[in-house]
């Protein structure tokens, strides 16, 4: 008959054995295993930008090792990432940052501005005058109703009916099938959309609010100096890649 490991009249002792043991566990576990349990402060990217998304996170991943990175590349996607993930900082353009209340850590720039213009796209002439009742595209940078307020902005008229795309490469398609009668983008993004089409765009730039340029905003205090010095020291062709070529600490 097998004995008991541990008898009725021994089980405290047992138990404390038992706990005893699991304490030593906890606390010589391989230093591997915090750094998966996320040791690394933790980075949002949503930018659209002149290169897939898979690119850009395979090269800020290279670049800022001490950083746990994710980029989006869409909206929706981001927004989801942002409520499960609950990340450390957010790297975006200023008026996504604005829709979360949250404010530069770091700002970029370009050429020594820190914001750049918009243009609307059309095909074969410019679109002037009033545009009521226009169909416009534009990447869905803040959900429906935010991307909605920021293209009435920018384009300074309410009676507007917006199609909401999830890449630039999406806007084109609306002006080939004339699914919209303009498109609005940043400037920086023309050429790639004229090198992709034989169609006569024509472009009108936007003179309401310029737009921030990429920002990172940290939201632990705790981690500032850690991400911020990280993102200072990158180099020109990862700053290239962002959209900008400096950083500026507001």
């Amino acid at each position: 008959m097998t004995k008991p490991f541990c008898r009725p009249r021994h089980v405290p002792r047992c138990l404390a054995w038992l706990f005893l043991g699991a304490g030593l566990l906890q606390a010589y576990q391989p230093p591997l295993l915090a750094l998966a349990e996320g040791n690394k402060p933790v980075v949002d990217v949503f930018l659209q930008l002149d290169a897939k998304s898979s690119v850009v996170e395979k090269t800020l991943q290279e670049h800022l090792p001490d950083l746990a990175i994710t980029v989006f590349g869409r909206y929706r996607d981001f927004e989801e990432g942002l409520s499960s993930g609950h990340p450390d900082a957010i790297l975006s353009i200023t008026p996504v940052l604005v829709q979360r209340g949250k404010t530069p850590s770091l700002q970029g720039q370009r050429a020594g501005k820190s914001s750049e213009p918009y243009v609307l796209a059309s095909v074969n002439r410019p679109l002037e005058g009033s545009l009521a009742g226009k169909t416009i595209g534009v990447v869905d940078l803040l959900g429906r109703d935010g991307t909605q307020t920021f293209l009435n902005g920018l384009l300074k008229e309410t009676d507007l009916k917006v199609k909401r795309v999830a890449k630039i490469e999406d806007l084109l398609p609306l002006l080939e099938f004339s699914v919209a009668d303009g498109v609005v983008l940043p400037s920086s993004m023309l050429a790639r959309l004229l090198e992709s089409t034989r169609l006569t765009i024509k472009t009108r730039e936007l003179t309401g609010a310029p737009v921030g340029l990429p920002a990172v905003s940290v939201l632990s205090p705790a981690i500032r100096a850690v991400v911020v010095g990280a993102f200072q020291k990158l180099d020109a062709p990862t700053k290239r890649l962002l959209g900008i070529d400096a950083w500026s600490v507001p």
